[in-house]
């Protein structure tokens, strides 16, 4: 009896203490796009990370209430959990953000100021910078099929 209770434990320990969700986020995974028609790129997969907590896989998305819980989200794939992209958010209007302005090239999808992943800065390590906006938008993320959705 000993020896099948603690596997079963072990996994309830190890699923309890890998999601963690901050407040103010919450996580929706989405069904994939219908890939069936010819010419259609298949996003990749990637593991979901929001502060160092794993939330799930793409396709996802992630709804982030801006405040000091939450500072970054970031995509891993494979076995060792390889960081191949990571979003930070700033906290108080920057340059960065006084440059989205003028730079930025944004859309309106589903009534929401919408920009691409793409036209995020960068900072000296690579991350990409969501600047601090006064008003809801979200970022898509095509390679990845990631929607990040921010608001204050």
């Amino acid at each position: 009896m000993k020896d099948v209770l603690l596997p079963i434990i072990l996994l309830v320990l190890l699923i309890g203490g890998c999601v963690t969700t901050p407040m103010g986020v919450s996580v929706t995974s989405r069904a994939p796009k219908d890939s069936t028609s010819s010419g259609a790129v298949s996003p990749k997969r990637a593991w979901l990370f929001v502060d160092g907590y794993q939330q799930g896989a793409t396709p996802a998305t992630v709804r982030i209430r801006r405040n000091y819980e939450v500072s970054d989200i970031s995509l891993h794939v494979g076995p060792e959990f390889d960081e191949v992209r990571r979003y930070e958010l700033e906290r108080s209007v920057t340059s960065n953000r006084i440059m989205m302005d003028f730079t930025f090239q944004g859309s309106y999808d589903s009534g929401m100021l919408t920009f691409n992943y793409t036209e995020l800065s960068r900072d000296s390590q690579g991350h990409y910078v969501i600047p601090y906006y006064d008003r809801p938008f979200q970022i898509i993320d095509h390679e990845y099929d990631l929607v990040l959705i921010v608001s204050e």
